[in-house]
């Protein structure tokens, strides 16, 4: 029975804490919802080390055993998580193959350290010591693995483009290939000596330390990608605040002429009505009032920098000829940093001039609503556009160049900073983005 209970321990002991970490960097990319997972899993595990135990009681059992089962229950799991994920395959196989490696040298300490024991104490029941062995390094490990992929990995899966997972892949495939040719001869569970234990030490740690500088560097480059996107957008934004103050300061000269002049005006006025000539008065007042000039300044929204990107594209667009409809109603402060509502609005009206312009017989027009709903920011751009659109799946390519719209990529990173959440649909030549930020 003990036997039993210490064999039921160590399948879960290989299972669950790599399972789970296996899920925690597409956590919020499940197709199932959490308490059905949960269950699932229960039940799986549950049989999984059931027929594990039963197994172990067979005359036929040995090590190897143990070794084509632990294989066999790792494909089912593993086939079943690339199912319930929606990923794209290569950032699975990536994650897939870092977390095996991190099982394969937890479970290769344990084993060895097992095997060390025994080979001087008479331990009555297999597995037990490895069993110990792997819980306390899963509690000295899994903090540490759980802050890496906060910091780097998970960074890097969201903000890295596909096809540089595509290369990582093909790169690593290499090692993997060759630590299975320089251990295909080793017990998985088990190492013999001491040399072999080493060699698959090293390929495994390889292979770990190779994912962790594959992952901080793609997270680098992504990072590099978007400073420059935030760069360009910063000089942007300080071009609009420059043509804003023009225009301000031009309105502001043009009212203080006005007022000067209006005395004089006022005294040409009076003396129309004493000397009762009303026609030439009717006349002198329509004149007058093309004069005046009109409030070019106008207020958006409280919010200074949705304000001052909006009006620039608001102000372009009109040069354009292209009808805009703005409804934006945000408060001056909110939990949302300017510089990251300048990178959606910024990006969004960007790319909806762009399709504007493109057009050559439907009418342009843009439209943008902005509200605060409950703890969201709600942003809505709609524009015509010329039914053309470049995909690869789901992802928006750039009309520009080669490769993902920057642009979208860029609304696409804000919104994962904030917890919320895009779309981007197109029907009847009328492209619509929506994006949802939630505050901090």
């Amino acid at each position: 029975m003990l036997s039993d209970v210490i064999s039921f321990v160590y399948i879960l002991v290989f299972l669950v804490p790599f399972n789970i970490l296996r899920y925690y960097p597409f956590r919020n990319k499940i197709r199932l919802p959490l308490k059905v997972m949960l269950t699932l899993y229960l039940v799986l595990f549950f049989f999984e080390a059931a027929i594990f135990c039963y197994i172990t009681r067979q005359l036929y059992w040995d090590t190897s055993v143990t070794q084509r089962y632990q294989l066999i229950v790792s494909a089912i799991n593993s086939t079943l998580s690339f199912i319930l994920i929606k990923e794209k395959l290569f950032k699975q196989m990536f994650i897939w193959g870092f977390m095996f490696s991190v099982a394969g040298l937890i479970m290769t300490n344990a084993n060895f350290a097992e095997r060390l024991i025994f080979a001087k104490l008479p331990i009555p029941y297999t597995y037990s010591f490895a069993s110990i062995i792997t819980i306390l390094q899963i509690c000295i490990i899994f903090p540490f693995l759980k802050k890496l992929m906060d910091s780097n990995i998970i960074p890097a899966l969201r903000i890295a483009s596909d096809k540089s997972w595509n290369i990582v892949w093909v790169i690593l495939l290499f090692f993997y290939g060759g630590t299975f040719l320089s251990t295909y001869n080793l017990k998985f569970e088990r190492s013999s000596n001491i040399s072999e234990y080493f060699i698959r030490v090293f390929c495994f740690g390889s292979i770990i330390g190779l994912c962790i500088i594959f992952s901080a560097a793609l997270k680098q480059t992504a990072e590099n990608v978007s400073l420059l996107e935030k760069a360009k957008m910063a000089k942007r934004q300080l071009a609009m605040q420059n043509e804003y103050y023009t225009t301000i300061s031009r309105h502001i000269e043009e009212t203080r002429a006005a007022r000067h002049d209006l005395r004089h005006h006022l005294a040409l006025i009076i003396s129309y009505v004493d000397s009762g000539n009303n026609k030439k008065l009717k006349e002198y007042l329509n004149q007058y009032i093309q004069s005046v000039p009109e409030d070019t300044v106008i207020t958006l929204c409280k919010n200074y920098a949705v304000n001052t990107i909006t009006h620039y594209y608001m102000e372009q667009a009109k040069k354009d000829n292209i009808e805009t409809d703005i409804h934006i109603n945000l408060p001056e402060h909110i939990g949302v940093a300017d510089s990251d509502l300048c990178i959606v609005f910024g990006n969004l009206l960007e790319n909806a001039l762009e399709a504007c312009r493109r057009l050559k017989e439907l009418s342009p027009f843009i439209t943008v609503s902005a509200a605060l709903a409950g703890e969201y920011v709600v942003i809505a751009v709609d524009n015509s556009f010329d039914g053309g659109i470049r995909k690869d799946k789901d992802v928006f390519l750039s009309s520009k160049r080669d490769g993902k719209g920057i642009g979208i990529t860029s609304v696409q990173a804000v919104a994962d900073k904030y917890n919320g959440q895009t779309k981007f649909e197109y029907f009847d030549n009328v492209f619509r983005a929506s994006v949802m930020l939630r505050l901090l």
